[in-house]
């Protein structure tokens, strides 16, 4: 990073002049995207030199965000479900204990809602996997969590990853394809800060995952009321997956030291 300095009037005493620090960002090249990503698939243990002969071997007609997703987005819907569904609430607004299977409010039901494209008793195993529910003396279920954890989890964290980078890809690809003009654009704006003080970093990291949480599970739940309205309707029209993410980006990323 380059970095220039603009000297300021001479003070009178023994005191030196102060300087002004002004940093210029650095254009992120080809080569950068390249290495980055040779980076990321290196984490993830696919070999980069296979890059090539896989990619001719995709089927253009095969939907990658429903293999890469379908787990960990019928648990998001599940989870979402359970928190905004007033059958699944309790008084005060909290998420109740259900049974797993039988009449009544039961996961079985819950699950058949919210995530048809898996089995109930597969989702359960899952969510109790990942910390997400668990079973009290009685066998009922209890929802721990809001939103999964996915980097606490290896599997979880590969799929996130995986689709979280498929889908940002699209979102770009899609957008200089698009006229600027029109409404087909889509959403796509950063706050960025050329030089900001590391010792408020931490105080960033809780602002934004604070405000991002809310961010995200506002819409989260305005789509899952606007599904749930609309029922049948939606679907005889066709529907298409959404996603939409926050992310916080420091620095540059660095080898760690073996």
């Amino acid at each position: 990073m380059r970095k220039a300095q603009l000297k300021g009037p001479k003070q009178r005493g023994k005191h030196s002049a102060r300087k002004i620090v002004s940093r210029r960002a650095r254009h992120v090249t080809p080569d950068d995207v390249l290495a980055a990503l040779m980076d990321l698939f290196r984490t993830l243990h696919i070999d980069p030199s296979d890059l090539a002969s896989r990619v001719t071997k995709i089927d253009p007609d095969f939907r990658l965000a429903h293999r890469l997703y379908s787990h960990t987005a019928a648990i998001g819907e599940l989870l979402t479900e359970w928190h905004q569904n007033p059958k699944y609430l309790d008084e005060s607004g909290i998420p109740i204990p259900i049974k797993i299977r039988g009449r009544g409010k039961t996961f079985y039901g819950l699950s058949r809602d919210s995530a048809t494209n898996l089995e109930p008793a597969t989702l359960l195993a899952e969510l109790k996997r990942v910390g997400a529910v668990t079973l009290d003396k009685k066998q009922f279920v209890r929802v721990r969590m809001r939103s999964l954890p996915v980097y606490n989890d290896n599997e979880l964290a590969v799929q996130h990853t995986l689709m979280s980078l498929h889908s940002f890809m699209m979102t770009l690809r899609h957008n200089l394809d698009s006229d600027p003009l029109n409404n087909d654009q889509l959403f796509h704006r950063v706050a960025w800060n050329g030089a900001f003080d590391r010792k408020l970093m931490p105080m960033l990291k809780i602002k934004l995952k604070r405000r991002g949480q809310d961010f995200l599970e506002s819409f989260d739940n305005w789509m899952m009321r606007k599904t749930r309205n609309r029922g049948s309707h939606s679907r005889r029209g066709g529907t298409e997956p959404v996603f939409i993410g926050v992310y916080l980006a420091i620095g540059e990323v660095r080898k760690k030291n073996n």
